[in-house]
């Protein structure tokens, strides 16, 4: 077949049997995208071989589904190895192209990064239907999408809106946007009235709202209408159907749902609401819709480009009312449905009267919403789908090759056993004798700031109770811990008693505002950002005139809390401060031949550069980024010797002109290096930091002066560093978190070195 061969003229042979795989979640999974996989998967089967296309299910942490026999693999959503494994599963299948189902919040790491190690690892051509499209994207999920467009035959929109989206925000104009709507049930017909009698309100006006509850729906809008409308038309019911969203139930319970049948009492109007609290299933939904006079979609701000819901309600024969976020703006334009603004209960209440008075218009309503939608049933949906992938595989190159798998599979998995072993209600213990927590050594902010980091980015990827308990803890610690000035009490013995008198270091304020500004950009929790954001500027004051090292640590807090308030000028200006302070005494200590910034190399040297490139992230200043070159490109000359990573020993340290030590290297140092590496990747996209970056790593896996792990597999803890001949077998906190925060980096990186084109210098 010719490239130039219209959907039209494609063999059916091709079409019919063409293997598909759908990666994405998938029923029984309480999901939206879970519901659609099915459907399409559905339909794509009817339209071509009538078997059902393989499933790769993506299974939140904590998840246990019966999923059906079509799922052939799950894919754990938080472990990085997975994604590579689940390619190179499909490169020894028949499977000819691959359908992935796009959603930042689905897939692991950063905004869902982990679907690239999949795409990267993946030998045959595939398809993403990206059912978030933002108006101002970060440069993370702006990133992740342009490298889904990279890697795809073609990128799926469900709305003219999107694909105009993708142009403007994501620079992905062009052919490789195609747009087809979300599909809707090809409903029987059914009469209205006994299918009101079946749900208990026969004769009754009968308005709807349906799917997975969450405060972003904006039922409190309809209930604020109910008052007025009720007064004229008292037979009216409202039904509100779909259970809690189970992310909104994990973190916050059935408060929302709470609240809502107090306002509905509070306002007079609870008999005239029904919750249905259930997950129902389509052909249940189908009912629900087909008796309904009105369906209302309330959502609470414009950033939707497709909406299920409101397209399976204008497929059954709903009026329909909405706010005019971007989907219902195109899909009711023309007469085939109402908008009202946002949050305008009035507005909404003028709209349903309009309505209820006039069954000639609602009747034109009804039935402008149904002829609207003819073309977006599930059969026609999936025939253009698989039009598209039999497109998509006569138009891909020969398949490539099978080859061993991804080096991310390779990479230990994230585990916190020895994190938890060391941590009690208090913090996180000191030191360890071997793998057992030395309780007299107490506690200290350093350590506590460090398991903060991990656990936060722990709980982004696990979000269970478990990890939600290590960021508590380790907050209230620093809490506990900070002084009325801002600066911090470093040292707590075991009996929670502080030790007397104590400064506060460099290190330890840096490090509290490194984890406080964490915090404020990761937590889960609203309660934990207000209280990270108030400790931290209560603290940042006081890192004026810190060191060098403090100055950097101060300096990533800083970065982190400008990515959750990027308007706040006042951080600004605290970013530009102390940068200049870090750039100014590069300027003060650096010669040609020590490219440092001061006449010792210590420890945690790496962290120097790598507040540097953060900064750089934020402002572009090419000063910035050009010291932060100079100073990293110094410590590869002094700590690697061809691939392997040396560190500066705690034995002698390495000054100007003299040899450098090498006894008693520390995890602390080799983490540094694969955080700076990976962000000057990120700031320079030259593929030889992300090279250093996985070598750096390796220090911890075996590739290291003595050929020792100091990662214990066993423990899932790491030892305390190299000796002048010996691995020190305690695994105390800092060397076990420090790896944990190296091993992060790298599972949200690993496989980017194929990623990008190398780049000059």
């Amino acid at each position: 077949m010719g490239d130039s061969m219209s959907y039209e003229e494609l063999d059916a042979r091709q079409v019919r049997g063409l293997p598909m795989a759908f990666v994405a979640t998938y029923l029984p999974r309480r999901c939206g995208i879970a519901t659609f996989t099915h459907d399409l998967g559905e339909a794509v089967a009817n339209a071509s071989s009538k078997e059902p296309p393989m499933v790769l299910a993506v299974t939140d942490p904590g998840g246990q589904y019966a999923y059906p026999a079509e799922v052939m693999h799950e894919l754990r959503q938080s472990t990085k190895a997975d994604y590579a494994r689940a390619a190179e599963l499909i490169s020894y299948s028949d499977v000819k192209v691959v359908s992935i189902q796009h959603e930042y919040g689905i897939f692991g790491g950063d905004d869902g990064s982990y679907i690239l190690d999949f795409l990267s690892s993946l030998r045959v051509p595939s398809i993403a239907t990206l059912h978030t499209v933002l108006k101002a994207p970060s440069a993370s999920q702006r990133m992740i999408v342009q490298q889904l467009a990279r890697h795809c035959s073609q990128l799926v929109v469900m709305s003219q809106v999107a694909k105009d989206l993708l142009a403007r925000a994501y620079d992905l104009g062009g052919h490789g946007v195609q747009v087809i709507p979300h599909g809707i049930p090809a409903l029987q017909p059914a009469d209205q009235e006994s299918l009101k009698a079946r749900f208990g309100v026969a004769g009754r006006r009968m308005l709807l709202t349906f799917g997975l509850l969450s405060p972003n729906k904006g039922i409190e809008t309809v209930l604020r209408a109910l008052p007025e409308v009720v007064k004229e038309f008292p037979d009216l019911v409202y039904f509100v159907v779909g259970a809690t969203h189970p992310v909104i139930v994990r973190r916050d319970g059935e408060a929302y749902r709470t609240l809502l049948e107090r306002e509905a009492e509070r306002l007079g109007v609870r008999e005239h609401i029904v919750f249905r609290d259930q997950f129902v299933s389509s052909t249940e939904l189908g009912h629900y819709l087909q008796a309904t006079d009105v369906f209302v979609s309330p959502y609470l701000n414009e950033a939707q480009v497709t909406s299920g819901a409101l397209s399976y309600a204008m497929g059954a024969g709903a009026a329909v009312l909405s706010t005019p976020y971007w989907h219902a703006q195109e899909l009711l334009a023309d007469g085939h449905g109402r908008l009202f603004p946002f949050r305008d209960a009035a507005a909404l209440a003028r709209s349903l009267l309009e309505l209820l008075r006039s069954p000639d218009e609602l009747r034109r309503a009804r039935a402008a919403a149904f002829a609207a939608t003819r073309s977006m049933q599930w059969p026609s949906i999936g025939r253009r789908y698989v039009e598209l992938a039999a497109k998509t595989v006569d138009e891909a190159p020969a398949r490539r090759p099978v080859v061993p798998l991804a080096r991310a599979s390779s990479l230990p998995e994230l585990r916190l056993d020895h994190l938890h072993r060391l941590t009690d209600d208090t913090g996180i213990i000191q030191h360890a004798t071997f793998s057992v927590p030395f309780r007299p050594s107490g506690y200290c902010v350093d350590d506590n700031a460090r398991a903060l980091i991990v656990a936060l980015h722990a709980e982004r990827l696990h979000n269970s109770t478990a990890t939600r308990r290590l960021v508590t803890t380790y907050l209230s610690y620093l809490q506990h811990a900070q002084r009325p000035d801002g600066t911090f009490n470093n040292f707590m013995r075991y009996d929670r008693t502080q030790i007397e008198p104590q400064d506060c270091s460099d290190d330890c304020l840096g490090r509290a505002l490194w984890a406080l500004g964490a915090a404020v950009r990761l937590a889960d929790d609203d309660g934990c950002r207000r209280l990270a954001r108030d400790l931290f500027l209560r603290a940042l004051p006081a890192s004026r005139g810190v060191g060098p090292r403090g100055t950097a640590l101060a300096l990533l807090g800083v970065t982190n809390l400008l990515r959750a308030e990027p308007e706040s000028g006042a951080l600004r200006d605290a970013l530009a401060a102390l940068t200049r302070a870090l750039v100014a005494r590069h300027v003060e200590h650096a010669t040609p031949d020590w490219r440092w910034f001061e006449s010792t190399l210590t420890y945690d040297n790496a962290t120097l550069p790598l507040a540097l490139f953060e900064s750089y992230a934020v402002t572009r200043d090419r000063t910035t980024l050009r010291v932060a070159r100079e100073a990293l490109e110094f410590l590869e000359e002094v700590c690697f010797k061809g691939h392997r990573l040396q560190l500066v020993g705690n034995r002698g340290w390495h000054g100007r002109g003299q040899q450098k030590a090498e006894a008693d290297e520390q995890a602390i140092d080799a983490s540094a290096f694969v955080l700076a590496f990976r962000s000057a990747y990120l700031a320079t996209n030259e593929r030889h930091y992300a090279r250093r970056m996985g070598q750096a790593f390796g220090w911890f896996l075996g590739d290291n002066r003595l050929r020792e792990p100091l990662y214990d597999t066993a423990t899932a803890g790491c030892r305390d560093g190299l000796g002048p001949d010996y691995v020190n077998l305690n695994q105390g906190a800092e060397s076990t978190v420090c790896f944990l925060m190296a091993l992060i980096d790298m599972l949200e990186l690993a496989g980017e070195d194929a990623e990008r084109p190398e780049e000059s210098a």
